[in-house]
């Protein structure tokens, strides 16, 4: 007994380390420092990764029991010993990998990663892992496998007590413990339309005005709406934007991010006049980010109280630890691209069939051409938020799914104003046009040939509107929206808002890297939306 506890001792670190490494220190870290990107909290999230972390450490307990009885009952210790060495050789490798040769990972935009362009990347992190077995060979021949085998556990201790230093430190954060309101949207009442008013916000993701305006040459599309094309959005990307689109209020990162954004959507002026006026209000918005009771004012808005599903979202988080932690080479064998933490919720049984909604154009698309709209004279507002151009462009002009390589950002471009069209014609077949506020628009715009992200789509037709497409050349801010919206529900035509605004006004927008949101920059747009050449930095920046 006492030689197998001394032989089983190092293979029981290297199973706990992995482990630990794996299913709880690298699971809470990245929570800690993406509390805003996942819908869940610690506390949902907790369960879970205690019981991969048990079900991986004794599954590897086990594995190494059973290679070591069969190499003792066959006379050839030596055989364990190595296969032990061996898994401390990529237990060091993935430490290394996975916590100091991450500054240069691709960003997860849903952009199709070119892992051909990352060549010094692999160079470096094969370079590590030739050192690393370079020096096992040399420590087994200098000091034999008994010796060698000692080191590496000794090893995997100190990796233990240099991952726990950053882990205690995590735990110590109050902000890691704060108990998340999950707001969630469901598809309910969205084929619901009212024969009375309804006030209809219509969002694409990542449409661009001028490269929009320059793919879709339909304008009767646009027949009776009027086109704002010298538009400036708030944001660089969608996580602000929205809560900026209903609010006005800046965030000036004075407060962590899920405060700001549950503020904004309980200050709504929009929002707040609606549901004064009795209308049944609906966010189709598959990240919302409303951590109140205050949410469950919106009719189609749920407060999530399930468990997560532990297979499902042991796959998705699996795919983001063999991303961080693989060898550069065999990164993109993780399947990252497909890494998707929202589909981690518990369906819904609902005998009305209510599910969660998601924002993927074909599955809006199919929506809307499937589906009879139901009328009642109950007033509806809805806002609906949909991929638009987002990335990846997978998809052609007609929705058919194609690979990424051959998509791009004209053929989605494309595809958004089938969408638009179709909805824009269902709802006159259904004799709900008319009565309705119908705001196109989109979160922000898109680089594409070398554009700024400042200005987005924005086409705005008011109750019982007929006339041709008008473009209004008034510089508009998304600063000016919720006046606007308010105008429109007390009837205002589309021509007839923005009206006190200066032509030669100065528009503020806030920018930031792509996961970079600690570090915001406020920039002026000095001319046209569209002009990248008066695009001026202010020098002012809001660091959280």
């Amino acid at each position: 007994m006492k030689k197998y506890l001394k032989s089983i001792i190092p293979s029981t670190i290297f199973a706990f380390v992995s482990s630990f490494m794996l299913y709880i220190y690298e699971p809470i870290i990245t929570y800690s420092s993406n509390m805003n990107d996942f819908w869940f909290d610690y506390k949902l999230m907790l369960p879970n990764i205690i019981i991969y972390f048990l079900a991986l450490f004794l599954l590897l307990l086990v594995f190494f029991n059973i290679i070591y009885w069969f190499c003792r009952l066959i006379k050839k210790e030596v055989i364990y010993k190595v296969i032990v060495i061996i898994s401390f050789v990529f237990l060091i490798f993935a430490y290394i990998q996975g916590i100091f040769l991450v500054g240069n990972l691709p960003t997860l935009d849903g952009t199709t990663i070119e892992w051909s362009s990352y060549k010094k990347e692999m160079a470096i992190s094969l370079i590590v892992f030739l050192v690393i077995i370079t020096t096992e060979i040399f420590g087994i021949i200098k000091f034999k496998t008994d010796k060698t085998l000692n080191v590496n556990a000794i090893l995997g201790c100190v990796i233990l007590v240099m991952l726990s230093t950053s882990f205690v430190s995590v735990l110590l954060k109050p902000d890691l413990y704060k108990e998340k309101i999950i707001a969630v949207s469901t598809d309910k009442n969205i084929n619901n339309i009212s024969s009375n008013k309804n006030f209809l916000i219509f969002l694409a993701d990542a449409v661009d005005s001028i490269e929009f305006s320059s793919v879709v040459d339909d304008d009767s599309i646009f027949e009776d709406f009027t086109y704002y094309p010298d538009t400036v959005s708030a944001y660089t990307f969608t996580r602000d934007a929205i809560p900026f689109i209903f609010s006005g209020i800046w965030n000036k990162n004075e407060t962590e991010f899920s405060e700001y954004s549950t503020n904004a959507f309980n200050e709504s002026k929009i929002l707040n006049a609606l549901n004064d006026k009795q209308y049944s209000l609906n966010m189709f918005e598959d990240e919302l980010i409303w951590h109140s009771r205050k949410a469950e004012e919106i009719a189609n808005v749920e407060i999530y109280n399930d468990k997560i599903p532990k297979i499902r979202f042991f796959k998705q988080l699996t795919k983001f630890i063999l991303y961080k932690y693989l060898p550069f080479p065999l990164k993109k064998y993780s399947k990252i691209n497909t890494v998707d933490f929202e589909s981690c919720k518990i369906e819904k049984e609902d005998d009305e069939g209510v599910n969660y909604y998601t924002w993927g154009n074909t599955y809006f698309y199919d929506l809307i051409n499937n589906n009879p709209l139901e009328k009642s004279e109950q007033n509806y507002f809805q806002f609906i938020h949909i991929e638009g151009a987002h990335v990846p462009f997978d998809t052609d002009e007609n929705l058919n799914p194609i690979p990424e390589e051959e998509g791009t950002y004209d053929l989605k471009l494309k595809a958004t104003a089938k969408i638009i069209d179709t909805y824009i014609k269902r709802l006159k077949a259904n004799d709900a046009y008319d009565n309705s506020v119908i705001i196109v628009m989109a979160d922000h715009g898109y680089w594409a040939h070398n554009n700024g992200r400042q200005n987005p789509i924005l086409y705005i037709k008011g109750i019982n509107e007929h006339h041709e497409m008008y473009t209004s050349d008034i510089p508009v801010s998304y600063e000016d929206l919720n006046d606007a919206f308010i105008e429109l529900l007390e009837e205002s035509k589309s021509q007839e808002l923005f009206q006190n605004i200066d032509k030669n006004r100065v528009r503020k927008f806030i920018y930031n890297a792509f996961k970079g949101e600690d570090t915001m920059e406020e920039y002026e747009q000095r001319g046209k939306a569209w002009d990248k050449n008066a695009t001026v930095e202010t020098g002012v920046k809001f660091i959280r």
